[in-house]
């Protein structure tokens, strides 16, 4: 009856699905076609059981909870199918139902996580299903569901069904791992594999059918008049909408294009954060060249080894501002360079040039400025941005891949949403700067804020952009934070992001200051890698405990896409299948003296020793 049931379910659904949720399966070879077989992934929506039901080659008998069995309405169809009732307390008969199946040559299903996330990002796998796997001495297969998170049967934006979709359309993927032993599996050998199969399944993401460059025009001609960067100074904000960024991004492009300043395609960018700084990485990007993001500080030593850093990148060129000049004119020491004056760029606006690009920002198809700045002819993943966080440290080269996934890996899982305003502190040399002040906009995911006005000064400015401009995230490290001093309000603002260093007794005076609470991110190998947020606003119910959002000494969660294991006593990560330079898919070393807690937040041997990957304090 159950192999019957699934079957007419599948071909009456998976039509559908395909229409509207252009489901994809990845690994379906992977499940064993015959024996016992446990199955165990994340759970993010109340039809993840349907979408494994279409995208299984076998049947498969679900672990629900008993409450809804019970229910008139649906409980006859729920056991056509052959469920397994459980009581969230009483769960031994349950147990032992599942192992029984297992041993009569089923497939089950379990989500070890307990109920639905309420955060986007698996939370800690219990315990449960090591009992079934060892007395069945069945295989385990471990399965991960994306995109999920993005429908209306999720808890995304704090609710469930009752709120808009997105769109028509929801692309999801379904990724099923190599089968395991049952004497392999453990909550944390699980974990590691359900955390791999997440970066198969957030690799067929329809986002990266593009590339990056094309994605990114097709994104800033929607709502080309919503703002996109806010730059608030003395005289108040300058407003760059969506058109102006790409008008004029695609002038500083046909500028280099036509006139390259010398035979290497890497650039320096020597700049503070703000709109300028991420057009012009935009617009040399869409040159095919290199923009190399440097540190922006005005100590001599530092200066001196961020020239030795981009040394072997054969970089002759740096752009900077007039005012910064002075500060380097030690900085090529022996060697040929040049500066370009960034108000050069600016003044591009006013030109022909700039007035023609402009306008064609606003009139003309995405299509056509794609052919036009010829992005059909070039490479799908190149090198895109290098970046120098610590100086003297080899620099970063990523990918436009690399980029591209981090981009959507933030908004993955809510920590950016369409309509959030970020005020970013952080500089474009380091990866939390450059995924969240510059690609992730780019990419149609929020508004930022930067300032142009001394925060030591002018304390009074930074409560009017965060109030006037309506701000729901800060973002900065513990100088921004500590330089602060008094409480800065916001009406709007949900928490504050701290990536770098700190004591846990200054996260509580900061938090205290700001009104809000103060969520720990850490970055590594150039991508934003972890994240943290609030406890969501649930109440705890009988069969389902509140879930935890942040964890004190923790720097928190890993994005969706990212794998990770436990090496010794650190932890190796795969962030994408392809990396950029000739990493193909490799594990990368993570830092020592790191752990994986139960609940899937990160943790080092002591707080104060978090890798860093920025510079100095900028003037």
């Amino acid at each position: 009856m159950t192999w019957l049931a699934q079957w007419f379910l599948k071909i009456l659904l998976l039509p559908w699905m395909k229409f509207f949720y252009r489901l994809r399966r990845v690994g379906v070879g992977n499940v064993p076609m015959k024996g016992g077989v446990l199955l165990l992934g994340n759970h993010v929506s109340y039809i993840d059981s349907f979408v494994l039901y279409l995208t299984s080659p076998r049947p498969i008998r679900f672990v629900v909870l008993a409450r809804y069995t019970q229910i008139k309405a649906i409980g006859w169809f729920l056991k056509m199918f052959g469920v397994i009732p459980i009581q969230p307390r009483q769960a031994k008969k349950a147990i032992t139902d599942s192992i029984d199946a297992l041993k009569a040559g089923d497939m089950v299903c379990l989500f070890p996580e307990g109920g639905l996330t309420r955060l986007g990002v698996m939370d800690e796998f219990k315990k449960g299903f090591e009992i079934i796997a060892r007395k069945s001495d069945c295989q385990v297969v471990p399965v991960y569901m994306d995109g999920l998170w993005n429908s209306i049967f999720s808890f995304e934006r704090g609710r469930f069904f009752s709120k808009r979709p997105h769109g028509l359309f929801c692309p999801l993927q379904v990724a099923y791992g190599p089968a395991m032993s049952a004497n392999e599996a453990n909550t944390e050998s699980i974990r590691e594999a359900v955390m791999a199969q997440s970066v198969e399944a957030f690799a067929k993401r329809r986002d990266f059918e593009l590339p990056l460059e094309k994605a990114v025009i097709r994104s800033l001609k929607k709502n080309k008049r919503r703002p996109l960067f806010v730059e608030y100074g003395k005289k108040g904000p300058r407003v760059w909408t969506r058109s102006q960024t790409l008008g004029m991004a695609t002038a500083i492009s046909r500028r280099w294009m036509n006139h390259p300043p010398d035979e290497s395609d890497f650039i320096g960018v020597m700049l503070p954060p703000g709109p300028m700084n991420a057009v012009i990485n935009l617009g040399l990007f869409l040159a095919d060249k290199t923009p190399v993001n440097l540190p922006f500080t005005i100590d001599q030593e530092e200066l001196a080894k961020t020239a030795h850093s981009i040394k072997p990148l054969g970089v002759k060129t740096v752009i900077t501002s007039r005012a910064f000049m002075p500060h380097l004119k030690d900085f090529w020491g022996e060697d040929a360079g040049s500066f370009i004056d960034m108000k050069s760029l600016v003044s591009l606006q006013g030109s022909t040039t700039g007035l023609m690009e402009r306008l064609r920002a606003k009139i003309e198809p995405a299509w056509l400025t794609c052919w036009r700045l010829d992005l059909n002819n070039r490479e799908f993943s190149r090198k895109a941005v290098g970046l120098v966080p610590i100086a003297g440290e080899p620099p970063i080269l990523l990918s436009s891949t690399n980029l591209h996934r981090n981009a959507v890996q933030v908004g993955a899982a809510d920590f950016v949403r369409r309509h959030d305003v970020v005020f970013s502190e952080d500089s474009l040399s380091v990866p939390e700067g450059l995924t969240l002040a510059c690609w992730t906009p780019l990419l149609g995911k929020g508004k930022v804020v930067a300032r142009s006005f001394s925060l030591r000064e002018e304390i009074g400015l930074l409560k009017e952009a965060l109030n006037e401009q309506e701000v729901t995230l800060l973002s900065g490290s513990s100088c921004f934070y500590a330089g602060l001093g008094e409480p800065v309000g916001g009406k709007m603002l949900k928490y504050a992001l701290l990536f770098g260093p700190v004591l846990q007794r200054e996260i509580k005076q900061w938090e205290a200051e700001l009104g809000i609470p103060l969520c720990r991110a850490w970055s590594s190998h150039g991508r934003v890698a972890t994240m943290s947020r609030p406890d969501p606003n649930y109440p705890s119910t009988s069969h389902h405990q509140i879930q935890i959002g942040r964890l004190l000494g923790s720097v928190g969660r890993f994005l969706p896409g990212i794998a990770v294991r436990v090496k010794g006593a650190g932890i190796q990560m795969r962030f994408d299948p392809v990396l950029a330079d000739e990493i193909q898919g490799l594990w990368l070393d993570g830092p020592e003296q790191a752990e994986l807690d139960r609940q899937g937040f990160l943790r080092f041997s002591a707080t104060e020793s978090v890798p860093q990957e920025r510079a100095k304090k900028s003037p």
